[in-house]
């Protein structure tokens, strides 16, 4: 009798750390998003990016100052504050230029600002993006959703924490002047003109896209209308203070899988054995 209230609470032990270990992270990745800026285009809520060329370049219409520094594959690793207020955004950008020999400078600095109706914040923080097959207008080209991916879904929000979402697949048809030759090919390759948001509340946010062709939202970002065409540029979420509206369970419930399988086979290994001495015992 003894010994069967003990495998009985031996078990229930195994049981509760089991599911403890399984379900712990979720409850704390819940906890943690509860406590963001609920809503893409809440007031408060702010978001950082980063934009760079995957070997590509940026082509204008006519030379400036600005096509000058980042022309040629000049173009480096620059940046796009974005902070919400009441009815519009504020885009704060910094584009920078590699001048070779570790050199890199400030190509140009503005600030844009965006009402709740422009293609500039639709495009960032589309309003909805609808069921897979459905067609969106994202930075004033046409997409198709493609639906949920795991892809561009892990979601930095500050102080070194991270949320994992899924993300929603919006994928640019017909866009135009897209580049040929060689950096055509690239393209295809690397699937550019894919689009990837995460969903909040209300509203979406960008959390990455490779875009090659033409795009006057694009044209926006680098302050000038005369750019032609970017071929392989992305712009990728760093970090937001932005609640997610669906967490990824599967990924938080299965963290710890093989530690509760390790435990369960060990227990198990531990019981049988008991049970065996004990079994012995009773023979003698």
């Amino acid at each position: 009798m003894k010994l069967k209230r003990f495998l009985i609470l031996l078990m229930s032990i195994l049981v509760i750390v089991s599911v403890a270990l399984i379900f712990t992270p979720l409850l704390e990745a819940f906890s943690q998003n509860s406590s963001l800026v609920q809503g893409a285009v809440s007031p408060g809520a702010t978001y950082s990016y980063e934009m760079d060329v995957i070997g590509g370049q940026i082509n204008f219409y006519r030379d400036n100052s600005v096509s000058n520094l980042i022309g040629n594959s000049n173009f480096t690793n620059s940046y796009i504050n974005v902070t919400m207020d009441n009815g519009y955004a504020t885009f704060s950008v910094k584009l920078f230029s590699d001048c070779g020999v570790d050199k890199t400078i400030l190509a140009d600095s503005f600030v844009l600002k965006a009402g709740e109706n422009s293609k500039l914040l639709e495009s960032f923080f589309p309003s909805g993006l609808g069921k897979e097959g459905g067609f969106v207008n994202v930075f004033n080209n046409t997409g198709q959703c493609n639906g949920t991916s795991n892809v561009y879904s892990e979601i930095n929000v500050g102080r070194g924490e991270t949320l994992y979402s899924t993300s929603q697949e919006v994928k640019l048809i017909n866009v135009p002047q897209q580049p040929s030759g060689f950096l055509g090919n690239l393209s295809r390759t690397l699937g550019a003109n894919s689009v990837y948001y995460i969903g909040t509340q209300s509203h979406s946010f960008l959390s990455h896209i490779c875009f090659t062709g033409n795009s006057t939202v694009i044209s926006q970002l680098f302050g000038s209308t005369s750019v032609s065409n970017v071929s392989l540029l992305y712009i990728s979420l760093r970090n937001t203070n932005v609640a997610v509206e669906t967490l990824n369970v599967s990924h938080y419930v299965t963290q710890y899988v093989t530690v509760v399988a390790i435990i369960w086979v060990f227990g198990v290994i531990y019981m049988v054995s008991i049970f065996r001495r004990a079994s012995l015992k009773r023979r003698k």
